[in-house]
């Protein structure tokens, strides 16, 4: 079964399969869903008027696909501050990389019968029966985070809320063919074509670049299943096979981590380039200290406002979940350097004054609880 699972960074985990940065709270592994308890109450929300609705007291079952993932702790921290407002219940089950346990985790979120089952960074292949259990009874499922693998769409009953990574790709090779000091420069990387999640980043690029006229000069494959040894290898062997500058593209968040060591080895910081996906906070603490690393980013915490939108809208009023040519984007998509963030911001988009103004918008229709969460 080919894994379509964003990449992301637990370097001890050999069983690795997705993106994301671990928030200080990240949950243990299960194999059944986790109950998490609601969020507390500090202060009156900034509006309260009898014609605003309820949005209900709903639960909704959340999978990622390891919650070890850096970049997948930070987006589950987003969710949990964005759902709170309306008073929902996030029911975290950790997918762990592993299909049979994301499984579980749907079963037992049909068994306790949540009001929605929301899915971050998979493709839906993992979970078959889950989506089979799921649509019998008559729960939406969600996607979250990454475009779904092709012909998969449909699985997901209620939409899907994420970025087109093959677009992020374009965006991606788009800056380097205008960055005065990258374009030049022979564009080698690695790609995983087991997963979707990092292949259609590459892909995008890849496309994007010939569609400009240009190519990679050189692209190799690794191995998912043994996916850190295998990354560090591949990436020596490009090193080696071209001496002077280049740009080296990663498809997940985490392949600095395992080459720059190297990079630093053969003394070439100033002639290797690395582009990660993601500004996770392992990532910028890199750049901050002077890494040869930029990253590709997009404003990710739009698709949580987008989700949850829908699902109030839905439960409240019976509101039909909207089509995936308006959910799936990629807004904001850029690349950017630690010298292009906001000062004094460890995130290139900020989360916390996106969800404020968020919640002005969410406020003129619901009745909503205080918010007291921050994310990254």
């Amino acid at each position: 079964m080919r894994r379509s699972i964003l990449l992301a960074a637990p370097l001890a985990a050999a069983a690795l399969l997705v993106a994301g940065c671990s928030s200080s709270s990240t949950p243990a592994e299960t194999s059944a869903p986790a109950e998490s308890s609601a969020p507390a109450e500090s202060s009156a929300p900034a509006e309260s008027t009898a014609a605003l609705k309820d949005p209900g007291k709903l639960t909704i079952g959340l999978i990622p696909s390891t919650a070890t993932s850096e970049n997948l702790g930070v987006w589950t921290a987003q969710f949990k501050a964005a759902a709170e407002v309306f008073g929902y219940t996030i029911d975290l089950c950790d997918g762990a990389g592993d299909p049979t346990k994301m499984e579980a985790c749907m079963s037992g979120f049909v068994t306790k019968k949540v009001d929605a089952i929301v899915t971050m960074a998979l493709g839906g292949e993992e979970i078959p029966n889950g989506m089979k259990q799921a649509a019998a009874a008559n729960i939406p499922v969600m996607a979250e985070g990454t475009s779904v693998t092709p012909g998969n769409e449909a699985l997901y009953t209620g939409g899907i809320y994420a970025d087109n990574i093959v677009k992020s790709g374009a965006a991606t090779a788009d800056f380097i063919l205008g960055n005065a000091d990258l374009k030049d420069r022979p564009i080698v990387g690695v790609e995983i074509t087991q997963n979707y999640g990092g292949q259609g980043y590459v892909n995008g690029l890849r496309d994007e670049l010939i569609a400009k006229g240009t190519k990679y000069a050189d692209l190799r494959d690794t191995n998912l299943a043994d996916l850190i040894n295998s990354m560090t290898k591949v990436s020596e062997a490009i090193f080696t096979a071209h001496p002077g500058k280049i740009v080296m593209i990663d498809f997940s968040d985490f392949g600095y981590a395992l080459w720059g060591p190297t990079v630093k080895r053969l003394n070439r910081e100033s002639e290797i380039t690395t582009i990660t996906r993601f500004d996770n906070p392992s990532s910028v603490k890199a750049m901050k200290e002077g890494a040869p690393l930029i990253t590709a980013v997009t404003k990710q915490w739009q698709h949580w406002f987008d989700l949850l939108t829908a699902l109030a809208a839905y439960h409240v009023d019976g509101t039909p979940f909207p089509p995936n040519s308006e959910t799936v984007n990629e807004p904001g998509a850029t690349v950017a350097a630690i010298a292009d963030f906001p000062a004094g911001s460890d995130r290139f988009y900020p989360f916390d004054p996106a969800l404020k103004e968020q919640i002005k918008i969410w406020e003129k229709t619901y009745k909503l609880q205080p918010s007291t969460l921050s994310a990254p």
